[in-house]
């Protein structure tokens, strides 16, 4: 293969399967794209597109042809990438995924501290559910991922750096049924809808399950949707203000609530109720430089988060 523009553009007429649009997407003259697919065709020897009244299809050879180019591009982008961000941290780019959770407690601050550092660095920060995040980082569209992925740990290609865990509390609107019960218990809870996210794995047994964990570890857990399941933890604590939905939070994100009396915290602890999220990346990927600043700094806010936790408890 002599250039791989040339797999650039038979992808193109694959996706559009007609000439003059995948001109256009490439920024060539649709004479010039008909010659360069004839030269590739010419230099392979087979044809790889027929002409038919439903548009330009691929041959068998073509298909052939755009499975192999497709992964060659990627390894060639992942190359790219890689070097550019090897090159430096003032000029590089870095790409993170976040659950909801940690997104609200950390995520915020520690790229906040990230560009302070180094003005100069591309930040692309997006929340997404545990298992958007899992794939995303696998099939490297992100450079990190934290999310709570309790069987992650049985994909050997995932690195996890562990993250200190974090007390969730349990936030009900003032008025609920349950500060009747004085100090309910996680069942007792449970009796009403849960505001939260996508539970993962053993994150879903142990709330169907009183609280608790499994006694010995399980793969292939289920993932369980709460009754109400939202991305965006200040529409939780909206929905929990005017609701008997109950919303479990840190301290630091129940604070504004509790103050204004505009949500009232319960006294109910249990295992589940402590935040589990770890740092994600690929094991056989060179972290750049980007990535180990923010992963210090991300560990260090939330060392920050947890020992404010304790003095308050305290």
């Amino acid at each position: 293969m002599k250039s791989l523009p040339s797999l650039r553009h038979a992808l193109a007429l694959a996706r559009h399967g007609n000439y003059a649009r995948a001109a256009r997407e490439l920024n060539l003259s649709q004479p010039s794209l008909t010659r360069r697919i004839a030269l590739l065709e010419q230099e392979l020897g087979v044809r790889l597109f027929d002409r038919t009244r439903a548009g330009v299809v691929p041959t068998a050879y073509g298909r052939v042809l755009i499975e192999r180019a497709e992964q060659v591009l990627r390894s060639e982008t992942a190359l790219r990438r890689e070097i550019e961000l090897l090159a430096g941290i003032e000029e590089g780019q870095l790409s993170i995924g976040a659950a909801p959770y940690p997104t609200q407690i950390s995520v915020g601050p520690a790229i906040g501290r990230l560009i302070a550092r180094h003005p100069g660095l591309r930040v692309l920060c997006e929340t997404r559910n545990p298992r958007g995040i899992q794939q995303d980082v696998l099939h490297e569209r992100l450079d990190l991922g934290i999310a709570t992925l309790a069987d992650a740990d049985h994909d050997t290609r995932l690195e996890l750096i562990p993250v200190p865990s974090q007390r969730l509390y349990i936030a009900c609107r003032p008025g609920h049924p349950l500060l009747k019960l004085g100090c309910p218990d996680f069942a007792q809870v449970m009796e009403y809808p849960m505001i939260t996210t996508l539970l993962p794995g053993a994150y879903g047994y142990a709330v169907e399950h009183g609280g608790r964990f499994p006694s010995a570890p399980q793969t292939n857990l289920p993932d369980v949707h709460p009754a109400i399941q939202v991305d965006s933890l200040a529409m939780g604590r909206q929905i929990a203000q005017s609701s008997d939905a109950v919303f479990p939070g840190t301290a630091a994100m129940l604070a504004d609530g509790l103050a204004s009396g505009l949500l009232v915290r319960l006294e109910t602890d249990a295992p589940v109720l402590r935040t589990g999220y770890s740092i994600l990346r690929l094991k056989d990927r060179t972290m750049s430089p980007a990535a180990r600043a923010f992963v210090e700094i991300f560990l260090a806010v939330e060392q920050e988060q947890q020992d404010e936790q304790k003095r308050t408890a305290a």
